[in-house]
């Protein structure tokens, strides 16, 4: 009779564990990370007797989990991948609308002012025009101002997101060692702890979501994690820490290291292969930074364009036009480790040549090399002072050391305090110093066709005379000419004295003259508002006029954007088709799991009915034996 009841018994105590586990399936049907629990049954072995084995019941084997490793690795490379991607694309949307508001932002700016002077073309001596081209020079310098300032923010939330992300990362990997300490004494047991084991691919999927993470399972079900570039992360209960420091060449610059116990090594967003921290540092490093770089070089060019044909002008009260707009200067920094003492610094000489970008320098004890940050491009300068994509490099003070690295900050720095600093109307350079006259009693039809003003000379505005003597020769007169006399005529030829330049169209007469003068009245004079007009024609933003310059800028952003939201679409649909895998094994199905707790009581409630067979075969012998 212990048999049957033994029977009974063991089966009972399956089907009671069956429904168990399927109970805790369905409170846990909503748990994140929670893996469907199956009871494993096997046959106990049959008791032997003349007429064979008899059966002796059911035993529970152990309680498993429904998993697969290399799906669980597929959910996280994918996890890593996605939050990379989403948090590019979400911090390129905000970048691509602080440029595309075509009304008010900088390109309308741009637009806005060249018609303003071409107002102030028609009219040179109104006040209310010249006015009102100070106030769209005052709004230009405001979008500039504002485009930057938006632009630190973005910066400043990258940093933050890194920041976050690496105590995240932190928090997670010493969580994980813990549990892998607590997993190997529970292997002890032979029996998986599959709630324990479910929190390590939780704690794996975090450190993924931040950084991409490789994970190797051992079999006692403890695991060691390793970064994208092979540096371990976890290895049993040791884990390694990251730290979010101030770059030793870039005291602006937040950089992550992977901190180990004989050196603190440097990682970035390629290194980390994906997560929100790689997203992050990728969209700060090459999106931003680039777009900075852009933004910097087209206010330098625009400003230095504007500057520079304004000190070409006169003003209305006849003075040398002051500059127009103000502009950040570029800054070298010293990098924290240096041992040299050398001091250096730079200054724009050629704004329409500038690059969009800072610079790396280094110093090897005797050749200084520099290294344009956006496209890593290197070249070696003959010392200092150089000439470097329209800047001059100096050694202010100091001797430089072998090592000694510094921080050209150039495309960044030029839109730091832009502003419009043109003092009043009166200000406004409209008219030229000097002007050309073709005498009345020119008989020939040779005509002045273009004048203009390279330079302030001190003799810029001296009388100066040409007079043919032939329709094929000429003699100059005046102060700073050296009064050349027999000159060649050339039809179309351009004369050069005392910082302008006049051309000469047409064929003169012998007694013909034309004379250059200091104009009258530069403040009805129009000629240097036409050459500011002209402006928005010039390359003067590397080979670009401002414009087309602007309109590259925009088209760079909608080019990271568009090629960042496809790799996110891919990325997100990856993840999805991922997480649906899992589901498919690990997954809870509530109709599924309810079927299996009929099944399992209809299960309990046979057995049962197998000991009360047993007591009343029981019951029926003992009442036999009296």
């Amino acid at each position: 009779m212990s048999g049957l009841f033994g029977v009974g018994t063991s089966a009972m105590m399956a089907a009671y564990a069956q429904m168990r586990t399927a109970s805790n399936n369905i409170s846990n049907v909503n748990t994140p990370g929670y893996s469907r629990q199956e009871a494993v049954l096997s046959t106990l072995p049959g008791t032997y007797t003349g007429a064979g084995f008899i059966g002796r019941g059911v035993s529970v084997e152990t309680v498993t989990r429904r998993y697969d490793q290399y799906v669980a690795g597929e959910v996280a490379s994918a996890t890593a991948t996605a939050a990379a991607d989403s948090v590019r694309q979400t911090q390129l949307e905000r970048l691509d609308r602080i440029f595309t508001d075509t009304d008010n932002g900088i390109g309308a700016g741009i637009d806005d002012l060249r018609s303003a002077l071409a107002d102030a073309v028609n009219r040179p001596g109104d006040t209310p025009s010249r006015t009102v081209v100070l106030s769209r020079a005052g709004t230009l310098a405001e979008r500039f101002a504002s485009a930057r300032s938006q632009l630190e923010e973005l910066r400043a939330q990258a940093d933050l997101r890194v920041r976050e992300g690496v105590t995240k990362v932190n928090d997670a990997l010493r969580s994980l060692a813990d549990l892998n300490n607590q997993i190997a004494r529970n292997a002890s047991s032979g029996q998986p702890p599959n709630d324990m084991l479910d929190a390590r691919d939780r704690l794996i999927e975090t450190v993924n979501k931040q950084m991409k993470a490789n994970a190797f399972i051992n079999g006692d079900g403890t695991v060691n994690l390793y970064a994208a570039s092979g540096q371990s992360l976890v290895v049993g209960g040791v884990a390694a820490s990251f730290s979010a420091r101030v770059d030793s060449l870039d005291s602006r610059k937040l950089i992550v290291t992977l901190d180990t116990a004989n050196a603190a090594i440097p990682v970035d967003g390629d290194t980390m292969g994906g997560g929100e921290i790689a997203g992050a540092l990728r969209f700060r490093d090459d999106d931003l930074a680039a777009i900075s770089g852009r933004l910097g070089q087209l206010a330098a060019a625009v400003a230095t364009a504007y500057n520079t044909q304004q000190s070409l002008g006169r003003d209305a009260n006849g003075n040398v036009g002051s500059p127009m707009f103000a502009f950040g200067s570029p800054v070298v920094a010293v990098a924290s480790g240096n041992t040299g003492s050398a001091v250096l610094s730079a200054s724009v000489i050629d704004g329409a040549v500038l690059a969009p970008s800072d610079y790396e320098l280094r110093y090897d004890g005797t050749t200084w090399t520099s290294t344009r940050l956006s496209d890593g491009s290197s070249q070696t300068l003959a010392g200092l002072p150089a000439t470097l994509d329209g800047l001059s490099l100096s050694l202010n003070s100091g001797t430089a050391a072998a090592g000694d690295r510094f921080l050209l900050r150039s495309g960044s720095e030029y839109t730091s305090n832009f502003s419009m600093v043109l003092g009043g109307p009166a200000g406004l350079a409209t008219g030229m110093a000097a002007m050309p006259l073709r005498s009345q009693a020119n008989t020939g039809d040779a005509r002045v066709s273009a004048f203009g003003i390279d330079a302030n000379d001190p003799n810029l505005t001296a009388p100066v005379s040409i007079q043919f003597t032939s329709a094929t020769t000429f003699n100059v007169t005046g102060t700073g000419t050296g009064n050349p006399v027999g000159v060649a005529y050339t039809p179309g030829m351009t004369l050069q004295y005392n910082g302008w330049r006049m051309a000469l169209l047409g064929t003169p007469a012998s007694g013909d003259s034309f004379s250059v003068t200091a104009t009258a009245n530069p403040a009805i004079d129009n000629r240097n508002a036409r050459e500011m007009v002209a402006i928005g024609d010039r390359f003067v933003v590397d080979g670009q006029r401002p414009g087309d310059a602007f309109a590259e800028l925009i088209a760079d952003i909608g080019s990271r954007s568009q090629a960042n939201k496809a790799a996110e679409t891919l990325s997100t649909r990856s993840l999805s088709d991922a997480e649906s895998a899992r589901a498919e094994i690990s997954g809870v199905n509530l109709d599924e799991e309810a079927a299996r707790l009929l099944q399992f009581q209809q299960a309990y409630q046979a057995a049962a009915k197998i000991i009360s067979a047993a007591q009343n075969v029981f019951d029926t012998l003992l009442q036999a034996a009296r």
